[in-house]
């Protein structure tokens, strides 16, 4: 089958069936034997191996150079020309990786051709990546070995630093050394080395106990191992020390709880492990700052609890001022209500005095000019009862003349005698007419002269009636000028006090509602205070240590309002309504 080749039947029969891959080449690299192995391997490879290698046929091999399995064949064509002892090489075609280990064939110093012994090279690769990659767990985690029955094979640094032994002190002795004595005599140890031993991993964190007593927490992993027929052969744990972690964890976890609690007087003191220390740190840290910060908010409460009050207790004197006012308001609101109708009235009232007065002053006027007319007609009585009194002394005179010859003619007569006695009787009739007219006149004259005083009197009354009549004239127009001030100030009352009872009816509505608004401002007062009674009750629930420096809450101080030095508009109004209309109110106009 080899040309010249001396290898017999019974040697190409052995290679056939051999597992190993084998390939014979001549000296000038044509391929011209590959047994079955070798053949099926290249089968399998075909598709992958023409992707890299185009000119690659499976069926043509036998008689083709070996150069097609390269992509720079002088590179191999030297080496294997200087080649004298066994070379191993690994190549790469597409994905695929094979070991190959090329052996030349020599006849004395001579090259009569070469074996090639092709391997596929993945599960070395995987085996060597595996290697590295236990390698590499065994440089950071904790490795032990295990017996089907529990005993300890083999252990590695990490693990052995873990624990605190030595290997020589726990090689051949139980896994149940490393466990709680209770643990290990109780029925969930037996069942958990029986799920072992049925090739079911166990994982999870386990508490374990090294040397002295010493406790070691560990994430692990129990794993069986099987042979190539599924039977368990040992056990390998991979752990890694989480001791240090759960330690931090429970320490913080009890912090916590502590905090839970509302216990906030404390802080952790033991350093942890590097890795970890940060967290107790930034632990510590939070209580600090929450200390702190509860500390402030119980200052800040305690101070909204005294506002709280103080708003609540001025709220409510305000509400009873309020309620006060609205009183106050209301009953004003029905004074001027009264007011405005009196001044209305007094206004009617004023105005028909005004016109009776302009009346009066007009009658007044009239009675000047009758008083004056009979103060006329007085002087002219009294002007004829000086005529008449005249015409009396006239006609008394008349009486004294008749008187005085009546008497003659007696005295004659009386001479006469006889003859005379006739004219004597005349003479003495004349005598009585004579002397009874000058009673008469006398008479008349005393009246006349008492008529004439009274006259007298009478025009110095009538004149004093016309002075009191002007004067009472003069009086009723000054009386008219102030009735007319006064009807028109009055209408003007009624306009204002109109318009300060429409005021004063939105005053009482606007302090209704101010009344309303100020009794919800109490219940929130109230509610505020029970809230801040809670809070503090939920503060007080903590325990913040007693050198907690408490936080200095700055609260601004309220600012009085400034009383203005003039009043509004409207209270002088009233108060010029007031004072006009000499009506005061109970409560002053400034207050209110």
């Amino acid at each position: 089958m080899f040309g010249n080749s001396s290898v017999s039947r019974m040697q190409t029969a052995s290679l056939k069936s051999i597992t190993a891959n084998i390939m014979i080449a001549d000296k000038d690299l044509n391929i011209r034997y590959m047994n079955d192995a070798v053949m099926a391997l290249l089968k399998e490879a075909e598709t992958d191996l023409k992707e890299e290698l185009p000119h690659f046929e499976f069926a043509k091999l036998i008689g083709s150079n070996i150069d097609i399995f390269h992509k720079n064949p002088s590179h191999q064509r030297n080496m294997l020309a200087a080649l004298k002892t066994q070379h191993r090489a690994t190549i790469w075609v597409g994905h695929r990786a094979f070991d190959l280990i090329v052996t030349p064939l020599m006849e004395g110093s001579k090259t009569t051709g070469f074996v090639v012994e092709w391997a596929n090279a993945k599960e070395r690769l995987q085996n060597l990546d595996f290697q590295g990659q236990m390698e590499a767990i065994s440089r950071v985690q904790g490795i032990i070995e295990f017996t089907v029955e529990g005993e300890i094979a083999t252990a590695n640094d990490n693990f052995l630093k873990a624990i605190g032994y030595r290997l020589d002190e726990i090689r051949g002795r139980s896994h149940a050394m490393l466990v709680a004595p209770e643990y290990a005599a109780s029925p969930e140890y037996v069942q958990f080395w029986d799920a072992l031993r049925r090739g079911e991993a166990q994982t999870a964190e386990f508490t374990r106990y090294g040397k002295n007593g010493k406790v070691v927490v560990i994430n692990a992993s129990y794993n069986p191992i099987l042979d190539a027929k599924g039977k368990v052969t040992k056990v390998v744990k991979f752990a890694t020390d989480v001791t240090e972690r759960v330690h931090a964890v429970n320490t913080v976890g009890a912090a916590l709880k502590k905090l839970a609690q509302g216990d906030l007087s404390f802080s952790i003191d033991q350093p942890f492990a590097p890795d970890f220390e940060d967290l107790r740190l930034t632990m510590n840290e939070a209580i600090v700052q929450m200390r702190t910060a509860l500390a402030a908010v119980a200052h800040s409460t305690d101070q909204i609890d005294t506002g709280t009050r103080e708003i609540s207790k001025s709220a409510e004197d305000l509400s009873k001022r309020t309620e006060q006012q609205a009183a106050s308001l209301e009953q004003t609101a029905a004074a001027l209500d009264e007011i405005t109708v009196n001044v209305t009235n007094a206004a009617k009232r004023a105005e028909e005095a005004r016109h009776a007065a302009a009346t009066a002053s007009e009658n007044a006027q009239q009675s000047g000019k009758v008083v004056a007319d009979a103060v006329g007609a007085m002087s002219r009585i009294a002007t004829s009862s000086n005529q008449i009194s005249n015409i009396i002394g006239v006609i008394d005179e008349i009486a004294f003349q008749t008187n005085l010859l009546a008497l003659n003619a007696g005295v004659e007569a009386a001479r006469a005698g006889e003859a005379g006695k006739g004219f004597a009787v005349v003479a003495q009739e004349v005598r009585e007419l004579a002397q009874r007219s000058a009673q008469a006149a006398k008479e008349i004259k005393d009246l006349i002269r008492n008529s004439s005083d009274e006259v007298s009197t009478g025009v110095k009354l009538v004149s004093q009636t016309g002075e009191a009549l002007r004067t009472i004239q003069e009086n009723i127009v000054v009386v008219n000028d102030h009735m007319e001030a006064i009807t028109s100030s009055t209408k003007e009352q009624a306009t204002g006090l109109s318009e300060v009872n429409s005021a004063v009816n939105q005053m009482d509505q606007v302090t209704q509602q101010n009344a309303a608004m100020v009794e919800e401002t109490n219940a929130a007062s109230a509610a505020l205070a029970q809230e801040t009674a809670r809070l503090r009750e939920q503060i007080g629930g903590f325990q913040l240590g007693s050198s907690t420096t408490k936080a200095e809450a700055r609260f601004p101080h309220p600012v009085s309002a400034r009383q203005r030095s003039t009043r509004p508009p409207v209270r002088q109004l009233l108060a010029r309504v007031a004072t006009s209309s000499g009506h005061t109110t109970a409560m002053g106009w400034d207050e209110f």
